[in-house]
């Protein structure tokens, strides 16, 4: 694979990792015959990510060779990689070698573990070399001389046979810098951090020669398909979304609010804000907006509280039976139970879902569900600019519920920039309690379009929610300040 540079111009041929998002991060993956340092805590994931890399190496037919300085048997790392699904035994060994270099270590030192090194990567004409155990090599080298040249050779070997080599490291990302730090052509530091009673794993890619990556830190989970990482939104998706806004209705799905918009609906390609207070018909108003899904305008329901079942349940006592749709193929639910979830992980699912379905009209239920992530109160409104950006290059009209945290007043968990970058327009619903209860909707903002911004009433009748007229005093002092900014 040839990477092309940001200019166009073609670069050095790459080594794609094939593990989700760790391409994107190095721009490709690393480079033919370069020498990387993967580098972190016991416990961080270098030898999952090692051999995770090694295996899809192998299975597209690559020669790869793994070599130990540690003690530990190849049968109990065989062991626990089996809990994986890259794992095949299959490929062990005819395309993944194991070898132990700890014996040739403790009789001749690194002199010894470089003439291994060379004789398996010549054996084997390997493509891909790993050496765990790296700290191992430079606690037995007797000076700092003496490990810049094993660096050195690894890295002339790999020259000559085109090899790339992988050293994983076992010590603190944040050390000061040592000799072989200063030798290889990239550092991709591991780490986990503590946040609160949470903790998150992260990768850095430190230095990569030759390349553009994507800067800072990058969450990472380790499940059954072995690491995915979710590079950080904010520097993966920076494209302007020009012109994604059209001057087309798509409607609400409640006729009289279609009304309020000059246009008669929603700016097709719009994000949306849906904000009031818990009880005030935001996921109801989500579900008459995906009523109106269908095989030329496929939706998503992206939620975090009510299961699918339990909104299907609820589509059906509104008089909107969502379940006609689910079963043509035109509506899909997508539900990630409230808990400790990672921020750009759920963009990831979101934009994946949006692409996976094709959807036009997409209700996010809610935001709260991105604002409870790990990491989200250092980056607040930088991640839903990038968020509502995305949103808008997909093409999809969206609706995000934004629960308001003052039943009185208006009070939105977000800084009022943060709500302007994130939504083109806000729909306002309030619940007033007199002899009886009363539910409000207007609107708060709207771009690309004139509106009406008088208070009307929303009405449950058979056919679903429906716009009744009300414009007394005592219904305009619930607007509170007017156009929202």
């Amino acid at each position: 694979m040839t990477f092309h540079s940001p200019s166009g111009a073609p670069g050095l041929p790459r080594v794609p990792t094939g593990i989700a998002g760790l391409d994107e991060v190095t721009g490709g993956g690393f480079l033919q015959s370069g020498v990387y340092m993967v580098q972190g805590t016991p416990g961080a994931g270098k030898t999952i990510l090692a051999n995770q890399i090694g295996f899809i190496r192998a299975a597209a037919g690559d020669a790869v060779v793994y070599v130990t300085m540690l003690a530990e048997s190849h049968a109990r790392l065989m062991q626990h990689m089996r809990a994986f699904s890259f794992f095949d035994e299959a490929l062990v060994p005819q395309r993944l070698y194991y070898v132990s270099a700890f014996n040739a270590l403790r009789e001749g030192g690194l002199p010894a573990v470089v003439n291994l090194l060379r004789s398996e990567m010549r054996a084997h004409h390997a493509r891909l070399l790993v050496l765990d155990g790296l700290v191992v090599a430079a606690h037995a080298a007797p000076t700092d001389e003496s490990l810049k040249l094993f660096i050195s050779e690894v890295q002339a070997h790999s020259t000559l046979t085109g090899c790339t080599t992988l050293l994983l490291a076992s010590d603190d990302a944040d050390r000061p810098v040592s000799p072989e730090q200063t030798m290889v052509d990239g550092i991709v530091a591991l780490r986990e951090c503590a946040l609160d009673r949470r903790r998150e794993r992260t990768l850095e890619v430190v230095k990569f020669r030759g390349s553009p990556t994507l800067r800072g830190s990058h969450v990472f989970r380790i499940g059954v398909d072995g690491i995915t990482l979710y590079p950080r939104l904010e520097a993966a998706r920076r494209e302007s979304p020009r012109d994604a806004i059209k001057p087309r209705a798509v409607s609400t799905g409640i006729d009289g609010l279609d009304a309020m918009f000059a246009i008669g609906g929603l700016p097709e390609g719009s994000v949306t804000a849906v904000s009031g207070y818990s009880g005030n018909g935001k996921t109801t108003l989500g579900l008459h907006f995906l009523a109106r899904a269908s095989a030329a305008e496929p939706g998503l329901f992206f939620g975090f509280y009510e299961s699918p079942e339990f909104l299907l349940q609820i589509s059906q006592s509104l008089g909107r039976d969502l379940q006609p749709l689910v079963d043509a193929g035109v509506l899909h639910f997508e539900w990630q139970p409230f808990g400790e979830n990672l921020l750009d992980e759920l963009a990831a699912r979101l934009l994946e879902a949006i692409r996976r379905t094709g959807a036009r009209r997409v209700v996010v239920d809610g935001l709260g569900g991105f604002v409870a992530a790990t990491g989200y109160e250092a980056r607040d409104g930088s991640f839903l600019a990038a968020l509502a950006n995305e949103l808008r290059r997909s093409g999809a009209t969206t609706l995000i519920t934004v629960e308001e945290t003052d039943a009185e007043r208006s009070s939105f968990p977000v800084g009022t920039h943060t709500m302007s970058a994130l939504s083109d327009n806000i729909i306002r619903l309030a619940v007033q309690v007199d002899h009886r209860v009363r539910h409000r909707v207007w609107i708060g903002k709207v771009r690309n379009s004139r509106c009406d911004q008088r208070v009307r009433e929303l009405v449950l009748g058979p056919g679903g929610l429906e716009i009744a007229e009300s414009a007394t005093a005592a219904e305009a002092a619930l607007v509170t300040g007017g156009t929202d900014a």
